[in-house]
């Protein structure tokens, strides 16, 4: 186990990070597993390189900073079309290259594919979803048969792409490590609390998306930070990756101008009831900035701010919402929220509401004046654009 200091975007700089790589033959204790994070079980998973024996492969145990960097790898993939080894490809080379710390910069190289040259001259590199986007779109045209463990090995599809003068070795002992996170994150294949016996150990808490949300499929049970028990089906995976993803920051504070597609970010002035809370002053999500922020999980974009959300993919009555909807108050909106759906005949909604609140579950308040009956559905969509 190391301890080292990285920057990173969305608030990692300085972050102390424990970045654990051992040998398959070592061990991860449940203690070892930093809040918020997950780790890979040495001998939980077969090692499946054509490249490097199963002494060789190393694993990896992330903080929650980190895991939210994997899942936007997962979620631009997903959103792209990608399959699940395709993934786990990009996971493995982003972590062996930068250990998913997007900002980090080796001289021309940079980010967490560290990037060169000019096939990503139009790429903002620091971006961990512009930067994974660049990843796929070079994977798709230099591998079109990635996806054909027969025919490419793990290790020669991630060099092709990188082309990197260490070799395919270089990529191909995190085969087994990737492979693990990327079934949990792409597919759900369970993951078990510390202690339990199987290829990912996760601990709940700490860092970005402090709250670990249960999910089966399509269905999310709500944690005890909703003040709600109970369990929610979504209508598709992209909505339950959106939502799943707001309900992982419940009791982050609201931040006017606050948070963008890697979680809570520092709120801006406003000249008046935000600089009174400080909100320039501390890191969190305004209503249209958690968001963005759910969306991007999926690898969808939506526009910064509630007015344009509100012209934003497909508009339907809000007698036909389905979860995963946007919702607003005021045309042009000054609000937006969540609809994450119904319990006991009550509609539901996770929001970041005001200066002085905390992202939260409400009950949606059709009964406002100001409500708008149409809700905006973003989360159908295709290469990341809602329609």
């Amino acid at each position: 186990m190391v301890k080292m200091v990285i920057g990173a975007a969305g608030g990692l700089l300085g972050v102390v990070l424990l970045v654990g790589v051992v040998g398959i033959g070592g061990g991860v204790s449940g203690s070892a597993v930093p809040a918020g994070g997950c780790a890979t079980s040495p001998g939980a998973v077969q090692a499946t390189s054509s490249q490097a024996a199963q002494s060789d492969q190393v694993d990896a145990v992330l903080d929650a900073d980190q895991m939210a960097i994997a899942r936007t790898i997962i979620a631009v993939g997903k959103g792209m079309g990608v399959t699940q080894r395709g993934t786990a490809i990009a996971l493995g080379t982003a972590m062996q290259e930068s250990t998913l710390n997007p900002t980090i910069t080796s001289g021309r190289s940079v980010g967490l594919f560290q990037q060169q040259g000019a096939l990503y001259i139009t790429v903002t590199r620091t971006d961990p979803t512009d930067a994974s986007r660049a990843f796929y779109d070079q994977l798709l045209k230099q591998v079109p048969q990635y996806n054909d463990a027969a025919a490419v090995s793990f290790a020669a599809a991630a060099q092709t792409v990188q082309a990197s003068g260490a070799g395919a070795s270089w990529y191909a002992r995190r085969e087994q490590w990737a492979t693990a996170l990327a079934a949990q994150l792409y597919a759900g294949t369970p993951a078990q609390d510390v202690g339990a016996a199987n290829a990912l150990i996760c601990k709940p808490g700490g860092g970005s998306g402090p709250i670990r949300i249960m999910v089966r499929g399509n269905t999310i049970t709500l944690p005890p930070e909703a003040g709600i028990p109970g369990e929610l089906v979504m209508p598709d995976q992209t909505a339950t990756t959106v939502v799943a993803a707001a309900l992982s920051y419940l009791g982050t504070a609201y931040s006017w101008g606050g948070g963008n597609a890697n979680g809570p970010t520092k709120g801006i002035r406003d000249g008046g009831i935000a600089d009174l809370f400080g909100d320039y002053l501390h890191e969190g999500f305004d209503c249209s900035g958690l968001m963005l922020y759910a969306f991007a999980q999926a690898g969808i974009t939506v526009p910064r701010t509630s007015q344009p959300q509100q012209l934003f993919g497909r508009s339907l009555p809000w007698a036909n919402a389905q979860p995963g909807d946007m919702v607003f108050w005021g045309r042009p909106a000054h609000h937006v929220a969540l609809y994450i759906g119904t319990l006991n005949g009550t509609a539901y909604m996770i929001e970041a509401p005001q200066s002085g609140d905390v992202v939260k579950v409400s009950a949606v308040r059709t009964t406002a004046s100001d409500f708008d009956p149409l809700v905006v559905r973003a989360w159908q969509q295709s290469n990341g654009v809602g329609t």
